[in-house]
């Protein structure tokens, strides 16, 4: 990220500086601006004091600073294009973990839901087994009225109807698996 702001600032400092007219240094140090076919130097004209070499290398260096600027924009280009392209893959990754969490979220609601219908199943078992040891040690004991007796098949009756209800909840959600 730092070398891409660094070459953000040097790419506008380099549009700012390339306007109509272009600055160069020569290589004995003097600043020389190009104006067309005019050569200044401090403000003063000095196409007509230059050599043919020396204009020559000064159009090299021109032609060197603008093969590098569009050397520097293809690669801001470039760099820009891959900041897309990761973008959509961290965009597309996220979608990705959202829809896993979704299914993760879904995987862990239906375990604790086969995990209650044992329980319930569990609990109106053992209170049907509990019930039929009460009810056989009254019955062995001779407490048990004709009345007695009626009452505790219906209690039977609803307790089964509760376990089968619980049984049947139960093999439904292992078969959706």
């Amino acid at each position: 990220m730092k070398s891409i702001k660094i070459l953000q600032l040097f790419t506008i400092l380099l549009l700012v500086s390339c306007g109509t007219t272009e600055s160069i240094i020569t290589d004995d140090g003097k600043i020389i601006e190009v104006k067309g076919g005019t050569y200044k130097s401090d403000g003063v004209d000095v196409t007509n004091q230059l050599t043919d070499e020396e204009k020559m290398s000064i159009k090299t260096k021109i032609s060197e600073k603008n093969e590098l600027k569009e050397a520097t924009e293809k690669k801001q280009k470039e760099l820009e294009d891959k900041q897309k392209e990761l973008k959509k893959a961290q965009e597309a990754a996220k979608k990705k973990q959202d829809e896993l969490e979704k299914i993760q979220r879904e995987f862990e609601r239906k375990q604790k839901e086969k995990e209650d219908a044992r329980d319930a199943f569990i609990k109106a078992k053992k209170e049907l087994e509990k019930k039929q040891k009460r009810y056989e040690r009254l019955k062995e004991k001779g407490k048990l009225s004709p009345r007695d007796e009626a009452d505790w098949e219906e209690r039977f009756k609803d307790l089964n109807e509760t376990l089968n209800k619980a049984k049947e909840k139960l093999d439904n959600l292992n078969k959706q698996d």
